[in-house]
C-alpha cells in the first residue's frame, strides 16, 4: 500500500519561500547556542521517548497592545497577517477585513512565525525554532490582550504540523516529528498553557504505522491520520474508526486538506485523489503526467483550484473536467516565485505571494484573487514600501 509522508513539512516550507524567507534569512531566526538547544531538550523530553513532554516556559504580555479591534465583527473572511520591514526583520501582526480593512494589533512575538488562528478569533499560534534546534517554543497569543502563554517541546525540524484544536481552538495539536532511530513520534494535544492532555496512538491494525501527517474535522470529533498503508480515522480521544487504504504499493502518497468532512484530499504519485472517509472508492481529479506536485485544492463557484510546485517554486492552477490543469497568472505577481492560496472565501482565494528558495523577491504581499475575473488586490505588504508579509491565516471556517 502506499505511504503518506509528511505534506505539512512541505507546505510550511511554501509559506515561508511565500515570504521569500531563505535559509540564510532562517539562518538569522536562530536561537541561541547548542548547548541551549540541548539542554532544551532534555527538558522537553528526549527524542527516543515515545512521547516527549512540553515544558512551559511561562507568560508574558506584548506592550503597545491594541485596543481598537471591532473584534464583533470579526470572522469569515478576515485574515491575521505578519507584517515587516523586511525578511529578517521583528513583525507587526494586522487583522484584514474582507473589504481590505487594516487593524494593528502590535508586534509579533521575536523570532517566531505564525502558524494558526484559533475558531473562536481569540488566540493566534507562533512557533519559534531555529533551523539546527531539537526543540522549539509554541506560543499561544491572546489577540484581545496581548498576553502569550508559551511552551518548550521536543520537535525534530521546525517545518512539524501544528494548529489549535476545532472548532474554537481550545487546545494545541503538535506532531514533533521523529525519533532519534527515524520513527514517527504521536501527534500530541496540549492545553492552551501546555499541559500534555494526550497522546494519539502510532500504530493500527489495518493502517500500519503512523508516518505523519493529520487533519481534524471540523466539529472536532475526529481526525485523520496519514500512515504507512493510508489513512486511520480516529476519535479526539484517539481511538481507532476506520482505516482507508491506498491504491496500491508504488504510490506515494500525501494527506492534504479537508474537501468537505465527508472527504479529504490527497495527492498520490503526483495526482490528486478525494478520499471519502466512508471507505468507499476515491475519486480522481487529475490526469496531469507532468513534474508538479500539488499540495492543496480548493472548491469556488468559478471551479476548482489547486496549488502546485516544482523546484521550490508555487503558481495557482485550476482543475480542469477532463483532468488536465491550466496555470494562471495573477496580475502585478507574473514574476513571483510562490502563490500561495490561503485558503477559500465565496468566489475569492487570499493569496500569499511572494519569492521563491533563492530569496530574490524583494517583497511579498497578500492579494484577495477572483479567479472568474481575474483580479487580484492587494490588502496586506507589497511593493512601494508597502512592507514585508512573513506569514498569513485566513480565519477558519467550519
Amino acid at each position: 500500500m502506499g505511504t503518506f509522508s509528511l505534506t505539512r513539512t512541505v507546505r510550511r516550507r511554501t509559506r515561508t519561500a511565500a515570504a521569500s524567507l531563505s535559509l540564510l534569512a532562517l539562518a538569522g531566526l536562530v536561537c541561541s547556542g547548542a548547548t541551549a538547544a540541548q539542554a532544551s531538550a532534555r527538558a522537553a523530553g528526549s527524542p527516543g521517548s515515545s512521547c516527549p513532554q512540553g515544558v512551559t516556559a511561562g507568560t508574558a504580555t506584548i506592550a503597545g497592545w491594541s485596543s481598537s479591534v471591532p473584534w464583533r465583527s470579526v470572522g469569515r473572511g478576515w485574515i491575521l497577517g505578519d507584517l515587516a520591514k523586511s525578511p529578517t526583520s521583528r513583525g507587526t501582526l494586522y487583522l484584514v477585513s474582507p473589504r481590505g480593512q487594516r487593524y494593528r494589533l502590535g508586534q509579533a512575538p521575536a523570532n517566531s512565525s505564525l502558524e494558526d488562528w484559533s475558531g473562536s478569533g481569540t488566540y493566534a499560534l507562533l512557533l519559534s525554532q531555529g533551523i539546527a534546534a531539537t526543540t522549539g517554543t509554541i506560543i499561544v497569543l491572546n489577540l484581545h490582550t496581548g498576553q502569550t502563554d508559551s511552551f518548550t517541546v521536543y520537535s525534530s525540524s521546525p517545518y512539524q504540523p501544528m494548529s489549535f484544536s476545532r472548532p474554537s481552538g481550545t487546545a494545541v495539536l503538535f506532531s514533533p516529528g521523529t525519533n532519534s532511530g527515524g520513527s514517527a513520534l504521536p501527534l500530541q494535544r496540549f492545553s492552551l498553557a501546555g499541559g500534555l492532555q494526550l497522546c494519539y496512538p502510532t500504530q493500527f491494525a489495518q493502517a500500519g504505522q503512523v508516518v505523519g501527517g493529520y487533519l481534524e474535522n471540523a466539529s472536532g470529533t475526529e481526525l485523520v491520520l496519514g500512515t504507512q498503508n493510508g489513512l486511520e480515522v480516529v476519535s479526539n480521544a484517539g481511538q481507532p474508526i476506520r482505516a482507508i487504504l491506498t491504491r496500491g504499493p508504488s504510490d506515494s502518497c500525501q494527506l492534504l486538506n479537508w474537501w468537505n468532512n465527508e472527504n479529504v484530499v490527497v495527492t498520490c504519485s503526483g495526482q490528486l485523489l478525494l478520499y471519502p472517509l466512508s471507505g468507499s472508492r476515491a475519486v480522481q481529479l487529475t490526469s496531469s503526467r507532468d513534474i508538479a506536485a500539488f499540495l492543496d485544492a480548493w472548491q469556488l463557484p468559478s471551479g476548482t483550484y489547486a496549488e502546485a510546485a516544482a523546484c521550490g517554486t508555487t503558481w495557482l492552477e485550476k482543475l480542469n473536467s477532463d483532468g488536465t490543469a491550466t496555470t494562471l497568472t495573477i496580475p502585478g505577481a507574473a514574476d513571483a516565485g510562490t502563490v500561495h492560496p490561503l485558503g477559500a472565501y465565496g468566489n475569492k482565494l487570499p493569496l500569499l505571494i511572494g519569492g521563491g528558495c533563492d530569496g530574490n523577491f524583494p517583497y511579498s504581499f497578500v492579494d484577495w484573487y477572483k479567479p472568474s475575473t481575474n483580479v487580484a488586490t492587494t490588502v496586506l505588504g507589497g511593493p512601494a514600501g508597502g512592507g514585508y508579509v512573513t506569514g498569513a491565516v485566513l480565519f477558519r471556517q467550519s
